[in-house]
């Protein structure tokens, strides 16, 4: 890569303005070329200070500590987004992005810089380590692939490519709890549509536990480059004839027995007819990339199908349905 530094913007936003937050996500993504997007961690000290005599000075912290910082925070009432732009024209993207949030949303502190590339790994990775879903799924970043010792009896190995998933955000945990759960209804050889796959990992996550033959279909070329990428972290030397990876305009209908939306709400919505019209009768939509107030307007979008399940986690929740 040419660039020899990349730059990040760092928005706070607090409970009159958190509701902006999707919407200036999607205009980052869509408008300004971000290369990513995530939920910014507390500083160490901080941590310290939440946790007092629990803090833990290295090693990965238990998970019901970790929500009892989230909690804290919100209890703060402080959410904190960091968007980075390295690729293409990135000065102008950084710039006109920033302008875009102070022009619409003047209310909502902007602070931006860069750094040298040569700190990009240490930076993007610091923020990743291993997810527990349950006794039978972890997720483990690929960095760590021999040297964790995971405590579950499946594993997937993800390189997070930038802003397309890893399992430590809420909404794709979520998805992939749901369908642990989920799995033991299905049958064999079915199918399933990771429809705005990201990094693959939901998709990675069916074929691994029910062998399942996946489209992975996302908006984004770099993100079907992270997907293949995955897959091959995952399944090297394996079969993989059948699944297939297609952008999301050249995605021709085909009916699934499982479906995966992990996008935002405003997609879920304008996206109803492909997604629905993807399902087989019987079949199972799960969808994410909901704060909790946004659940009942897409269970209402939604309400020619069977709501099976709905699970939350922080900010965020998930929904199961079952077409009828």
């Amino acid at each position: 890569m040419e660039n020899k530094k990349f730059n990040y913007v760092i928005l706070h936003f607090n409970p009159l303005t958190i509701d902006n937050s999707e919407v200036i996500n999607a205009h980052a993504v869509e408008d300004f070329f971000c290369d990513g997007i995530e939920e910014f961690s507390l500083e160490e000290a901080r941590v310290d200070e939440i946790l007092g005599e629990r803090a833990y000075s290295g090693g990965d912290v238990p998970e019901e500590l970790i929500d009892e910082v989230q909690a804290a925070t919100r209890a703060e009432e402080l959410v904190t987004y960091k968007y980075y732009f390295f690729e293409d024209d990135f000065e102008q993207n950084t710039k006109d992005f920033v302008e875009f949030v102070k022009t619409n949303f003047p209310n909502i502190p902007t602070f931006n810089d860069h750094k040298e590339y040569e700190d990009w790994n240490a930076e993007w990775k610091k923020y990743y380590s291993p997810i527990y879903i349950s006794e039978n799924l972890e997720i483990i970043p690929e960095w760590q692939r021999n040297t964790y010792q995971s405590k579950s009896k499946h594993q997937v190995y993800i390189y997070p490519g930038m802003g397309f998933g890893t399992g430590t955000h809420e909404t794709t945990y979520l998805c992939m709890a749901l369908f642990d759960k989920l799995q033991h209804k299905l049958g064999n050889n079915l199918t399933c549509l990771d429809f705005g796959c990201g990094s693959g990992i939901l998709g990675i996550c069916a074929i691994l536990l029910k062998a399942m033959t996946v489209t992975f279909c996302d908006i984004d070329k770099k993100a079907l480059d992270n997907c293949v990428q995955n897959l091959f972290l995952n399944f090297e030397g394996q079969d993989l004839s059948g699944n297939q990876l297609v952008l999301r305009d050249r995605y021709e209908m085909a009916k699934h027995d499982v479906v995966f939306a992990n996008i935002l709400e405003h997609v879920l919505i304008s996206e109803q007819k492909t997604i629905v019209d993807s399902l087989k009768q019987n079949g199972y939509l799960i969808v994410s990339g909901l704060l909790n107030h946004q659940v009942d307007n897409i269970v209402n979008h939604y309400s020619f199908m069977e709501k099976l399940d709905v699970v939350s986690k922080g900010d965020w929740s998930a929904i199961l349905f079952k077409s009828k």
